[in-house]
């Protein structure tokens, strides 16, 4: 039986991961391209790469520092911005690249002249987004797929020094197949028992809130994200899922530590408007309260899609609590 297209198109971009050019010394890979292509496969199946279109963005960054920090070795610096650069190079035996960069208007000539990146803010500045082969990118609308060229990935540089590549990329799996189960459009509560543990649960769901909210503090509107993607906001379930095994994405809001403590004691909650209220043991004449008390009667910062706002009926329990 003849190999269908999906399958020859697998096997030609397995091919061409093993041919990646990658610097080898004294027997061991530099995990940078590596882990940035783990990257990029864990967004899709985590079903956050919608489009092909591949932004320098904290959700591809965050996973791109897991892995790389997994199997980071002496003298190792994670660059992200070196691998999403040099990505687009030839690969070994000179066939081109799967990998696109698409510069910000006024800025192609730039990007022409670049031999490199020594910045995040070389990429930031001058480039849109990266894409990929559409070939490629159709590959990763399927499971099957991602996983095939994870496992290449993994198999071909294992014995290259990066002994915890199977490894990572084996946990890692599970917490991307729950984040594309709670990215669906009709999440239902289900069974504690019937869930992932705990390990597997909370990174997914932080996912998913922390980019609807676009890493901004629903409360305070702080967005503060370092270099490596890391962001000082956590997500925070309205009503807890202890009480409700609900891991729906809108039964959770995107708060920094200090606000998220103040709502996990009910000295705040969101109302059914989308503005904050503010408990009644907290005097605004005390300076020390003001943080807090400032808030009442203001907006929430919300989703830019309203099918991502808030849930109602975690937004009723969680006010019924409020300490008034």
């Amino acid at each position: 039986m003849r190999p269908s297209p999906l399958q020859r198109d697998l096997s030609y971009y397995c091919e061409c991961f093993r041919l990646l050019k990658v610097n080898i010394a004294h027997g061991r890979a530099s995990p940078h391209k590596i882990c940035m292509l783990l990257a990029v496969l864990d967004l899709a199946r985590g079903g956050a790469l919608t489009s092909n279109r591949i932004e320098y963005a904290p959700s591809l960054l965050e996973r791109y520092a897991t892995y790389f920090n997994a199997i980071r070795g002496e003298g190792d610096h994670a660059n992200p911005y070196f691998p999403f650069f040099h990505l687009k190079g030839f690969l070994r035996g000179g066939t081109h690249s799967f990998w696109h960069l698409h510069a910000k208007p006024g800025r192609e000539e730039i990007v022409d002249q670049m031999s490199g990146a020594r910045s995040a803010g070389q990429i930031t500045s001058n480039i849109e987004y990266a894409s990929l082969d559409p070939a490629l990118f159709e590959l990763l609308q399927h499971p099957f797929a991602i996983d095939a060229l994870s496992t290449e990935l993994a198999r071909t540089w294992f014995g290259r020094g990066l002994q915890e590549l199977e490894r990572i990329v084996a946990s890692t799996q599970e917490i991307s197949r729950y984040e594309r189960l709670i990215r669906g459009p009709a999440v239902q509560a289900t069974k504690v028992a019937e869930l992932p543990p705990r390990y597997i649960r909370d990174p997914a769901f932080r996912r998913v809130v922390l980019e609807s909210y676009d890493y901004r503090c629903t409360a305070t509107g702080l967005r503060l994200v370092l270099p490596d993607g890391t962001a000082m906001v956590e997500a925070a379930h309205i009503h807890p899922f202890c009480e409700t095994g609900d891991d729906d994405p809108r039964n959770g809001l995107a708060l920094t530590p200090d606000m998220h403590w103040a709502m996990d004691r009910n000295l705040i909650a969101p109302d059914m408007d989308f503005r904050w209220r503010v408990s009644k043991a907290l005097d605004s004449r005390i300076p020390d309260h003001r943080a807090l008390t400032s808030l009442e009667g203001k907006a929430l910062f919300l989703p830019r899609e309203p099918h991502r706002y808030p849930k109602r009926d975690a937004i009723e329990w969680r006010l019924s609590l409020l300490q008034r």
